[in-house]
């Protein structure tokens, strides 16, 4: 008999391995289970109630089907992408099918190494996964969709809403770049699933990353071998983990409670062949490392057992769990035992992803279309030179600023489609017209159309707001909120400037910006960079967070916004090092942690040195050294014909420091100024005679 147990109404049930997690690749689906029983209290009935339907199930007594009858189930791979190596190849995808209608079908090479003990209860699944060949319209399809979207880097549940296909009929499975789910410190989580008895039509399917699908491309370098996959698909079939229940004498209250599954007490990372980490259980067998099921490398995984099969039967064999999917409605709606020759779906974009330029600059661009072999290409290109290729990967000049379009029409003998993008590529000067000093408060509604930009568009993101500034009448705002996905990013780029129009007078960037965090454990970030190739490559300014300017450390409610000025933190940022540039832009990049907006006004391009001050570096007249110092240094003025009448020291933010050990020597109309114990920084000296300003900069090291 293989007999359950009822899942505890807590959520305890799926989180008490969570300690031995730290540092290790992890499945999620019992993190997944988790949050859905607290958010659905109602989803513990109905797990239960699955676990009492597989009470009595024995491995001689299935009644759902007879021995050798293969079972076929539907497949849609939906890869999120940003054009990234998350966008994986059709090839990759292929390689996965293989290994997981070998693991379902006990054909893998590997077989030979199950362990004589475990021989016996090794089982057949007979199941055979098949991609999809029509879509839920009836259209033609090989089974996989690309979508792009941020949400690929840690949106999780997010993805489901972008793409999804009836779960019914066909198993979903979504293909991201990186999910968000806690795997403990140093690790990371490889996949989840929904079980049959805790699924609803929004949530059901698989969630994976790009780089454990199949075991090329991407994949190649784990240790994985694609059956991060096989494993997904046990828990999407039902299959718990061995280690889920504990040690235990009794099969029916510990292990995944298939008793011919021996219990283990904690996850099995590697091939520990010789572990026997329950000594409790009846009878006391060694740990099956080798259990799809467990967490042992790839190389080491080759059998599920057949009382897992059982349990698979029963979720196949139920029109409440998975039966409809393996029905010959499904099979004939999805088209998998037909072979027809699909017309391409067209899809492209720069080759290094980027969409600005300057003027006279190239950009590359490269086919990702897919859903069928394409046999011609047709480009076109607004401003380009040339104006239309066939190539597959054409190369485009563009001499003239401005916005342009592209557009691609792929085809084969099944047929053609074409896409275009709007306004896809922008032009810039070579030198901007637009010269520092620059100030922003963002009061131009049309700030957005043709000047400022912003990469994203959506429900979440950067958005102009009128309802909450520092001061006038607007502001920017990076709305977050429990709703946006962790990790998602949302870029906003300032127009281009010259910023040599204030060399030499210490140019920086100053900003106001407003935060809170909505909880301890995290906090959003805040990246300031700069491009001086129209975007080509960004150089990192500063990254804030919560404790280091973005905030303070205090925690406060969902959807929190300053309601007065003291909540603004004034940030500088010294951009001295890209004065000689002409063309400079600045991006403000959030990411989200699902909590609070950020607000961001009066973005200004300043100099901290007045523009009426005339620079000089004649060692004649002012003298510093030693430069840099570790904070003493001697000042020595030399009389030429110059009436020497103050002199005053400014830090990189422009202000006053006071002096407090100072000495001044005078001696044949010469002077010499000695400093001490300043602090480490970047400062200026200002010498002021009677019709000029003299200004050095020195350097305190730390």
């Amino acid at each position: 008999m293989f007999k359950y147990i009822k899942i505890l109404a807590t959520t305890a049930f799926v989180m008490l391995f969570a300690g031995v997690f730290a540092q290790k690749n992890i499945c999620g689906s019992d993190f997944y289970l988790s949050e859905m029983l607290k958010s659905n209290p109602e989803l513990i009935k109905s797990v239960n109630e699955y676990n009492n339907q597989l009470q009595n199930l024995s491995n001689s007594e299935n009644k759902f089907f007879k021995k050798g009858t293969t079972r076929t189930i539907p497949v849609v791979f939906h890869i999120i992408h940003t054009y990234g190596t998350e966008n994986i190849t059709k090839a990759q995808i292929e390689d996965q099918l293989r290994i997981l209608n070998e693991a379902y079908q006990r054909q893998n090479a590997d077989t030979s190494n199950t362990r004589s003990i475990f021989k016996s209860v090794a089982a057949d699944m007979d199941i055979e996964f098949k991609l999809a060949r029509k879509d839920p319209s009836g259209n033609c399809t090989e089974g996989i969709t690309r979508t792009f979207s941020y949400l690929t880097d840690g949106g999780d549940d997010a993805v489901k809403n972008l793409i999804r296909w009836d779960y019914r009929k066909y198993l979903n499975i979504w293909v991201v770049k990186n999910i968000a789910m806690d795997a403990g410190s140093g690790g990371r989580v490889l996949g989840y699933a929904t079980l049959p008895n805790s699924t609803n039509s929004t949530k059901d399917g698989i969630v994976i990353l790009s780089d454990y699908v199949g075991s090329i491309g991407t994949a190649s370098s784990n240790n994985y071998k694609g059956r991060t996959l096989v494993h997904e698909v046990g828990h999407w079939l039902g299959l718990y983990h061995p280690f889920q229940g504990g040690c235990g004498g009794n099969c029916n209250n510990s292990g995944d409670y298939v008793c011919d599954t021996p219990p283990v007490k904690e996850p099995s990372y590697g091939c520990p062949t010789s572990n026997n980490t329950c000594t409790n259980d009846f009878p006391d067998q060694l740990d099956m490392v080798e259990n799809f099921m467990d967490y042992a490398t790839g190389s080491c995984q080759n059998m599920f057992t057949k009382g897992q099969k059982a349990v698979v039967d029963n979720s196949l064999g139920n029109s409440n769990l998975r039966a409809q999917i393996i029905s010959t409605a499904a099979h004939n709606a999805t088209g998998i035992f037909t072979n027809p020759t699909c017309k391409p779906i067209a899809d492209f974009n720069t080759s290094n992803n980027l969409v600005t330029v300057c003027q006279g600059g190239s950009i590359t661009f490269k086919d990702y279309s897919y859903n069928a072999t394409v046999t011609t290409y047709s480009w076109t290109f607004e401003g380009g030179t040339p104006s239309t290729s066939s190539a597959i990967a054409p190369q485009i000049v563009y001499n003239t600023p401005g916005t342009y379009k592209v557009s691609l029409t792929v085809s084969n003998s099944a047929g053609d489609n074409t896409k275009v993008v709007e306004k896809m590529i922008t032009v810039l000067p070579s030198e901007s017209t637009l010269k520092s000093p620059i100030a922003e408060g963002f009061e131009n509604s049309q700030i957005l159309n043709g000047f400022w930009k912003i990469w994203e568009t959506g429900e979440y993101g950067w958005r102009r707001t009128t309802n909450v500034k520092y001061e006038g009448n607007a502001a920017m705002m990076a709305y977050i909120d429990e709703g946006s996905a962790t990790n998602s990013l949302y870029n906003l780029i300032s127009d281009n400037f010259d910023l040599s129009a204030i060399k030499g007078r210490s140019p920086a960037l100053k900003f106001r910006v407003a935060y809170r965090p909505a909880n301890e454990s995290s906090t959003e970030v805040l990246t300031i960079s700069l491009t001086t190739d129209c975007g080509q490559t960004w150089k990192p300014l500063k990254a804030l967070i919560n404790n280091n300017g973005l905030g303070v450390d205090k925690i406060v409610e969902l959807g929190w916004q300053p309601s007065a000025k003291e909540y603004w933190n004034e940030i500088t940022l010294d951009l001295t090092k890209y004065e000689t540039y002409k063309n400079v832009m600045i991006k403000f990049e959030v990411r989200s942690r699902s909590g609070n907006s950020i607000y961001l006004d009066n973005v200004n391009i300043v100099e901290l040195q007045p523009s009426s001050v005339e620079t000089f570096n004649n060692d004649e007249i002012l003298k510093i050294f030693p430069n840099p110092s570790n904070g003493n240094f001697n000042i020595y003025v030399k009389n030429k014909n110059l009436k020497f009448e103050d002199f005053k020291i400014y830090n990189i933010e422009g202000q006053n420091i006071s002096l407090v050990d100072t000495q001044i020597i005078n001696e044949n109309n010469n002077s010499l100024i000695v400093l001490k114990h300043i602090s480490a920084g970047i400062y200026f000296v200002h010498l002021k005679t009677q019709d000029r300003t003299i200004i050095k900069k020195i350097t305190v090291l730390p």
